[in-house]
């Protein structure tokens, strides 16, 4: 087949060592693709290759492989997975991490416990002989030297009292909010451009980013990519968002060369379906390769026809021969959008240490902590519930082989049989509840972990509902609007380089008319002042005559355009009221100019006698 490499020879004689050869042979030529049609070289009697080669056997090898590199298009480019362990062995790693910050990240205790519990001192997973067993609950070697609160068994006979605090999500969702609460200003003075930008902001990409924002925050990467599906949006193309744990990148010197994105469509039992598509361009040519893949949790395992399940079916009408979908585009058709760098956890892996960072890594121990904060404090709470030491005379027998009881809402009882003098009674044990000790525990360990990632704890909104200026805001969180400084230099251009991608999508695919181009986008401070505050400058400004009717509009609408600024001055213009001259009234009151004709007038040019 074209590009792959074959060995020809001569197939002379049935001794054992010539089929050894032509094992070798085709081992090594397996290394070179995913999947090859290889011609083997035979020895002749002297057990060497001849010069000249003639074909003898065709043999066609499947490489079930998901990490050999493939030449296409001039570049070196990684190929879509089609066999093999799952996830790819390159990338497992990387999604071991994934799965921690995603049991963080949704606060399942569920999935917390099965994340930890089966985990060893040094972080990596304990095969099935070694995990929960009876010499854990006893204080055994794993159980000993387990550091997580969720890697501890729950004693046995008792209700798992461990509680979660979503700190985790309250981090991530802050970040977010801390970028997109108010969404970008996205322009352009081409006035085609811009009615396409305002339907795309009407179909909801200001959402999309926020919750792109909210799980980059989390996994350490998004990738945005246009979708076109005639029968989801008629017409247009909408964007569409890939997280992390849904994508292997191929990544060179930082940029994304190409991605494989796969998502399950089906699970039970041992089997499952997924869905693999490749985004890559070959010899300047942008295409998107799916697969269907029936395996295991673990396996890839073989490829199926699209048509086999109904969540890929639609696909089948839209690929060619190869299973292949061509873009239109000369360029890849995804821009990722990185959280944070530079990687600390993988900092000198290869294909791995330049993926974001996500705000949740090297943090697990502190939300780990103060999950087990809250645990000692509701703890205490339960411990602290008030308790009766009653003395066995003061109990109820049930019958003989029964018990006895105590009823702690009678009201009257019948004469006990005890010494009158015995002082025997009643006791009330009540322990006391550690609250503010509980309390300055997590704030200090809440900080830790916001501080870790970047944030300042004030943005989790600790300190009340006491009014604040927006000055006095940004100078305690100073260190949260740094890091949404740094944040806002990597989703501007991002989204630029989106919207230019999604405009060429529509143009390659839907014949749409709009020029592809990068918009602007500027981003608006995340803290605005009250109107109050507002008005009240403005006020103090006019009387000053420091600023012009123009001005005072553009600060009391910093989200209007230029047309929208210039009608609102005209209309306040035409709403002021004429202005009345009184200094002629004032002068005619005060004898200064007495009115035409007047006794002094009258007086005035004749001539003295």
């Amino acid at each position: 087949m074209p590009g792959s490499q074959s060995t020809v020879g001569y197939l002379r004689g049935r001794r054992l060592t010539i089929f050894t050869m032509l094992l070798r042979k085709i081992a090594h030529a397996c290394v070179a693709g995913t999947c090859l049609l290889a011609s083997i070289y035979a020895p002749d009697e002297t057990g060497w290759l001849q010069e000249e080669p003639l074909p003898a056997l065709v043999v066609w090898v499947p490489l079930t492989t998901a990490t050999q590199a493939v030449t296409g298009g001039g570049h070196q480019f990684m190929p879509m997975p089609t066999g093999g362990a799952w996830p790819p062995p390159a990338h497992a790693p990387a999604y071991s991490a994934y799965r921690d910050w995603d049991a963080w990240y949704s606060g399942d205790p569920d999935q917390l416990r099965t994340v930890y519990l089966n985990r060893a001192v040094n972080g990596t997973n304990l095969s099935p002989s070694q995990r929960v067993r009876a010499g854990q609950y006893a204080g055994g070697l794993v159980g000993t030297f387990s550091r997580w609160l969720w890697g501890n068994p729950p004693p046995v006979g008792s209700r798992d009292a461990r509680l979660h605090c979503p700190l985790p999500a309250d981090l991530t969702a802050s970040v977010a909010n801390l970028l997109f609460s108010e969404p970008p200003k996205i322009s352009h003075e081409d006035t085609s451009v811009m009615t396409r930008l305002e339907t795309l902001i009407e179909d909801g990409l200001n959402s999309l980013l926020l919750q792109a924002a909210e799980a980059n925050s989390a996994l350490g990467d998004v990738y945005l990519r246009p979708v076109v599906d005639q029968e989801v949006m008629p017409g247009k193309a909408f964007p569409s968002v890939v997280h992390a744990d849904g994508a292997l990148p191929n990544l060179r010197w930082g940029r994304l060369v190409d991605v494989t994105f796969w998502s399950e469509l089906h699970r039970e039992g041992n089997t499952v379906v997924r869905l693999l598509e490749h985004h890559e361009v070959v010899g300047k040519v942008g295409r998107i390769v799916y697969q269907l893949h029936e395996g295991t949790p673990d396996q890839l395992g073989r490829v199926i026809p699209l048509t086999e399940h109904d969540g890929a079916a639609y696909l089948a009408d839209l690929v060619d021969a190869d299973s292949s979908q061509v873009t239109g585009l000369n360029r890849l058709d995804v821009v990722r959008v990185p959280n944070a760098g530079p990687q600390r956890r993988w900092r000198t892996t290869p294909g791995l240490k330049y993926l974001g960072r996500s705000d949740l890594d090297g943090n697990e121990q502190w939300f780990d902590a103060v999950d087990e904060a809250w645990t000692s404090w509701m703890r205490d709470i339960r411990l602290g519930r008030g308790r009766l030491v009653v003395p066995d005379y003061m109990l109820q027998s049930a019958g003989r082989g029964q018990g006895a009881s105590f009823d702690a809402e009678r009201e009257v009882f019948t004469a006990v049989n005890a010494l009158p003098d015995s002082g025997t009674g009643i006791t009330i044990s009540q322990f006391d509840i550690r609250v503010e000790e509980h309390r300055a525990t997590i704030d200090e360990l809440t900080k830790v972990a916001m501080r870790h990632a970047g944030l300042s704890s004030q943005t989790l909104g600790d300190e009340g509902d006491v009014a604040v200026t927006a000055t006095e805001v940004q100078s305690r969180e100073r260190m949260s609007f740094t890091t949404r400084g740094n944040r806002v230099n990597t989703w501007g251009p991002a989204i630029a380089e989106y919207i230019e991608l999604h405009l060429a999508v529509e143009r390659a695919q839907l014949a749409g008319k709009v020029e592809p181009v990068r918009p602007n986008v500027e981003f608006g401070d995340s803290v605005s002042e009250a109107p109050e505050t507002v008005a009240r400058t403005l006020q103090l400004l006019h009387a000053a005559e420091a600023v012009s009717v123009e001005t005072r509009v553009r600060m009391v609408h910093p989200d209007w355009d230029d047309t929208q600024v210039q009608q609102e001055v005209a209309r306040i213009k035409d709403d002021e009221p004429e202005p009345v001259e009184v200094g002629p009234a004032l002068g005619a009151l005060a004898g200064n100019n007495p009115p035409p004709g007047g006794p002094e007038q009258e007086g005035e040019g004749e001539p003295e006698e």
